[in-house]
């Protein structure tokens, strides 16, 4: 019987200017890094488990114009459309944007329509409690033990229909595309899915050309882009 381990891939950083229409666009889907944030830090580690590049992705957010995207605010405790350049602008904070495969404007429009009438519901803290738990080194143990059973009981147990966490609002808005349903991770439930795992699938988002992260420097420092 052979074994194989999968490796995790170190992706080259370039460096380049972030363009609208170039590297990111509406409909894509933007996965940030907060080095210096207590809640970064905790979701970065909860989620190591689904970690397969050099990359951290802690939060998720769904790209609605040049200067604006909607996204679920734990520290507003609320889904809100919100300008996209505060995440631009501090060092300590990485943006990369994974464009879904085969995107259109028209493909594009219906990933932003369907998200507007979440907007002002709230955030679903439990919800990331069991996301915590399930991430945690029992949590896992468990959800090994029982073929992923615990980690889908306990996030629908936990999940409540009219409030959001992040990357299920993500998952949301690609999985109710008849293009990217049941795509990849999207065969789970919306409420199970992590900023990390869903950044990491290469069944709903297009290749990075010649695997390389680009990354924002001259106009955004310590900024990075994915597109």
């Amino acid at each position: 019987m052979t074994t194989q381990l999968q490796q995790k891939a170190r992706l080259e950083i370039v460096t380049l200017n972030p363009v609208y229409g170039v590297n990111y666009n509406k409909g894509y889907i933007g996965f940030t890094y907060d080095g210096t944030n207590p809640v970064g830090r905790g979701i970065a580690y909860f989620t190591k488990w689904d970690k397969m590049s050099n990359i951290y992705a802690t939060h998720a957010l769904i790209v609605t114009g040049e200067n604006t995207c909607i996204e679920a605010n734990a520290g507003t405790n609320m889904v809100e459309e919100n300008p996209l350049y505060p995440y631009f602008e501090p060092s300590n904070c990485q943006i990369f944007f994974r464009k879904p495969k085969d995107l259109t404007d028209e493909i594009a429009e219906r990933i932003v329509e369907i998200l507007k009438p979440e907007v002002g519901k709230k955030y679903d803290y439990k919800l990331i409690l069991a996301h915590a738990f399930s991430g945690s080194l029992p949590g896992q143990i468990l959800s090994l033990l029982s073929r992923q059973k615990i980690k889908k009981l306990l996030s629908e147990a936990l999940n409540c229909p009219d409030k959001w966490i992040c990357s299920e609002l993500a998952a949301y808005a690609l999985d109710e595309q008849p293009e990217y349903r049941d795509i990849g991770v999207l065969i789970n439930p919306n409420s199970t899915i992590n900023p990390q795992k869903l950044f990491e699938d290469d069944l709903i988002f297009q290749a990075w050309e010649n695997q390389v992260a680009a990354k924002f420097k001259d106009l955004i420092t310590g900024t990075t882009v994915i597109a």
